[in-house]
């Protein structure tokens, strides 16, 4: 009578390989989740920039764009979101009420990631330049070396680039 099977060694030693190789695949697919976050992020900030440039320019308005807190204030520290709103009484803060300000977009939470900026707000002016001087803003991600700069010009020009990270 022939049994066919696998043998307890033969069990055990496919176990500790898979588990080695699942050791040696953490780290990295760690370091690609991160990376990611940072990516998607940078391109979603990126992305609300030019729409505040091209919101600018279309309504002749002047557009503000900052990293806000939860009570819609431009802070440089402790902003948990970017905001962009129009300036229609160019106060340089959102106001609302009969002439107020209007919410042109509210990012998502930044979750687990390192933001930094050198600007209150970004103050897109109707012919997209930008008042004020250059500013940018800053992407870490926890874990890992490389992040991604946007650096907005004082002609409006937005643009990424990459940057290195402190640990």
């Amino acid at each position: 009578m022939s049994q066919h099977g696998f043998t307890l060694l033969e069990l055990m030693t496919t176990l500790a390989v898979g588990a080695i190789l699942l050791l040696i695949g953490v780290p990295g697919l760690q370091h690609l989740l991160a990376d990611t976050a940072v990516q998607t992020e940078a391109f979603s900030l990126h992305t609300a920039l030019h729409h505040a440039r091209s919101q600018a320019i279309d309504t002749g308005e002047y557009v503000i764009a900052c990293l806000a807190n939860e009570q819609e204030q431009c802070v440089k520290n402790g902003f948990s979101h970017i905001l962009l709103f129009s300036d229609i009484n160019r106060d340089r803060r959102l106001t609302s009420g009969n002439a107020g300000d209007t919410i042109l977009f509210r990012g998502s939470p930044f979750h687990q990631l390192i933001v930094t900026t050198n600007q209150t707000q970004f103050v897109f002016q109707p012919d997209g330049t930008q008042a004020g001087t250059p500013g940018s803003i800053t992407l870490c991600g926890q874990g890992i070396t490389n992040g991604v700069g946007i650096i907005v010009a004082m002609s409006g020009r937005i643009r990424r680039q990459e940057i290195t990270c402190a640990e």
